[in-house]
């Protein structure tokens, strides 16, 4: 366990930001928050395709460079934004992302893009010397190996590269280890609300309709994002990503239900004691955490109450017969190598098929279970050889969509 990955010695506050995703949850949570901080500046940003958005952001901040991700969202407006925005350069699709990223002068990217189209654009920023402010989940479930053996984290490296989590559960995590000698940590435990289904029956999850899915009691987050947690996929991409960013082995790490959302992580010492991180479900505090770290500043926010006043604590083990994708997860993070990646890859194109209305809820597990089957799993830190393992599950699994009809 250690902090090859955060390299926090190298961390300096935020004064300039290019910021990936700024049409989503965490991007517009970090928007709102350069809003209140004045001094810290939106260098660059992209969206998807939500042309609006963007418009918005080029008037209010004045950024430099921004990307439109998605390409027949960028063809479609880039004649009217140049003229209206003369002074911003613009770049188009996955491979502009990492341009702009390349080119950007910021200090620190925030990475805030769903999906596995983040890696190559966080990778730029990596060995561009950049702070990364991570919310990607799929950069290090992906291509972990990868990223741990790239240069900027190597033994003795002189970059200025370092990765401070925004995740909620890695960010608290990151805090409670701080400090800590490695030798003297027993385990890591990650907290997860349990989603809309923690009192359901197994049967009745495996006909949960759409809008029931959606509905997530405590975090309002994108559509994708909601669907994994749901199942608990979510929680075991984020066991995945702890391996990495804290060099953990898996039997170090584990998840606790804690439907309160007051505990976000917990570390078990040795010696027998816990130390639990608590605020409330607000993403503004990992958010203000990573972009001043290692400064610690007041962050606007209803005050977090003293504990006669909290709820009572609970804390349950997480039912992998209810949560299959939960325990799938686990066992890609034991097979190492490519099998993240082919999960990680599976996951997505299941969710959308599942969005789409073509699969049910509880076919995302099975296509996920038979894509680790299926697929070569190889041990590697190749960068290429874990993004080609992510296209071919995609490719697969779109290709047996097709031919399947709806509900494969």
């Amino acid at each position: 366990m250690d902090f090859s990955l955060i390299r926090p010695e190298q961390s300096r506050p935020t004064q300039s930001l290019c910021l990936l995703g700024a049409s989503g949850s965490v991007g517009g949570t970090a928007v709102r928050y350069l809003k209140r901080n004045p001094g810290m500046s939106l260098e660059s940003v992209s969206v998807h395709s939500s042309i609006e958005k963007l418009q918005q952001l080029l008037q209010e901040f004045r950024p430099a460079l921004a990307c439109i991700s998605h390409e027949d969202a960028y063809d479609y407006a880039i004649e009217g934004l140049k003229q209206d925005y003369p002074q911003v350069r613009f770049f188009r699709g996955s491979d502009g992302l990492v341009e702009m990223v390349r080119e950007s002068e910021a200090d620190t990217v925030l990475t805030a893009v769903v999906g596995a189209c983040g890696i190559r654009a966080t990778v730029a920023g990596i060995e561009s010397g950049k702070k990364i402010a991570l919310a990607n989940k799929e950069t290090l479930v992906t291509a972990g190996p990868a990223i741990q053996a790239l240069p900027a984290f190597a033994g003795g490296s002189q970059s200025t590269a370092c990765i401070i989590p925004v995740d909620s559960e890695h960010n608290s995590l990151f805090q409670l280890l701080e400090g800590q000698n490695p030798e003297h940590v027993q385990r890591v435990l990650l907290t997860a609300s349990g989603g809309p289904f923690r009192e359901w029956s197994v049967e009745r999850i495996q006909n949960a309709r759409r809008e029931e899915v959606l509905n997530h009691p405590t975090w309002t987050m994108g559509p994708k994002i909601t669907v994994d947690s749901a199942g608990m996929i979510n929680k075991g991409l984020e066991l995945i990503e702890a391996r990495f960013l804290f060099a953990c082995q898996p039997e170090e790490l584990d998840v606790r239900i804690h439907r309160n959302s007051v505990v976000h992580s917990m570390i078990q010492l040795k010696d027998g004691s816990f130390h639990l991180s608590c605020s409330h479900p607000d993403m503004i505090f990992p958010v203000a955490h990573t972009l001043h770290y290692p400064e610690s500043v007041p962050t606007p926010h209803r005050e977090m109450s003293f504990p006669e006043s909290w709820p009572a604590l609970s804390f349950e083990m997480v039912e992998e017969d209810r949560f299959p994708g939960f325990a799938l997860c686990r066992k890609a993070m034991e097979l190492g190598g490519t099998a993240p990646a082919v999960l990680n890859a599976a996951n997505e194109v299941a969710v959308d098929a599942f969005l789409k209305d073509q699969i049910k809820f509880s076919e995302i597990p099975r296509w996920i279970e038979g894509a680790l089957q299926d697929q070569e799993i190889r041990q590697t830190t190749e960068l290429e050889d874990l993004i080609a393992a992510d296209e071919k599950t995609r490719r697969d699994l779109a290709r047996r969509l097709s031919t399947s009809g709806v509900g494969g």
